[in-house]
């Protein structure tokens, strides 16, 4: 009777340990996943201000500044130094971008400084149009899962 007893109270830690363990994965799991859609919606804020920018610089308004330095703001908390190098080098092409269209559209440089303006705008608008080459790889190693979940 006594080994009856020892072996149903053994079993029923086991049951409860590996009750256990299920859950702490799933938790682990949950807060992977959690911190993977929070570094996602930054990622989509990148997208969305580069695909803005290579269609149409001027409807970057001033609404999306505000969401993309908002979003820099959250990015440092959630991405390593590189990717908050790449996030501020962007923002200052998207500047000067900016900067360029509003100095053309005035209409008062004079050829050297509508060249100028040119030359910064062109290799500005060069690095943002690389962003699927040198800034989504850098998000992408922190938005994959390193292990299968199913």
């Amino acid at each position: 009777m006594e080994v009856i007893q020892w072996t149903v109270a053994a079993g029923t830690a086991l049951f409860v340990a590996l009750v256990g363990f299920f859950q702490w994965r799933t938790a682990q799991d949950k807060a992977a996943f959690d911190l993977f859609e929070r570094r996602h919606d930054i990622f989509q804020i990148v997208r969305r201000a580069v695909q803005q920018m290579v269609s149409s610089s001027p409807g970057f308004d001033q609404a999306r500044e505000i969401e993309f330095t908002e979003m820099m703001e959250r990015a440092y908390f959630f991405f390593g130094d590189d990717v908050h190098d790449y996030l501020n080098r962007l923002w200052n092409d998207i500047v000067d971008v900016r900067t360029a269209d509003s100095e053309m559209a005035g209409g008062s440089l004079s050829p050297t400084e509508l060249t100028e303006a040119l030359g910064r705008r062109r290799k500005a608008m060069s690095r943002i149009e690389q962003f699927y080459k040198t800034g989504q790889p850098l998000f992408a190693k922190y938005m994959r899962f390193c292990r299968q979940l199913w």
